[in-house]
């Protein structure tokens, strides 16, 4: 019998309930989180008493990742793709991919829509 499973016995002695019970009350905020953390279209962070906030959602959204995917590989087969941004500092499709992905890490959601819609046009024209 695990520790916890001792300590839910114990409380249902205590409390008069039945154990079943208490075990759903002890794990209701964990498999809330769970389900709250899991969903790839909730942004949001979670509070959980006792517990502080939870934040560690970041984007996971596929189809986020759908167009991070389209837009690395378009840059890799097409490396003449760098000169549709503006910024004269990305000398190879390696500088465009950092910073890519880095925008996607800060959760810039629109900025990387937009250098998918860029690229997907440029694309189109080529």
């Amino acid at each position: 019998m695990k520790e916890q499973d001792r300590i839910i016995k114990h409380i249902s002695l205590i409390k008069f309930k039945d154990p079943r019970i208490v075990q759903a009350i002890a794990y209701h905020p964990l498999l809330f989180a769970k389900r709250k953390m899991t969903d790839p279209d909730d942004y949001r962070p979670i509070r959980i008493r006792y517990f502080g906030t939870f934040v560690g959602k970041y984007m996971r959204n596929k189809e986020m990742y759908k167009k991070l995917s389209y837009i690395i590989t378009s840059l890799k087969m097409h490396p003449k793709l760098i000169k549709v941004f503006v910024d004269p500092s990305f000398e190879n499709e390696l500088d465009v991919i950092k910073y890519v992905n880095q925008l996607f890490n800060d959760n810039n959601k629109e900025a990387v829509e937009l250098v998918y819609d860029v690229i997907y046009k440029a694309i189109e024209k080529v």
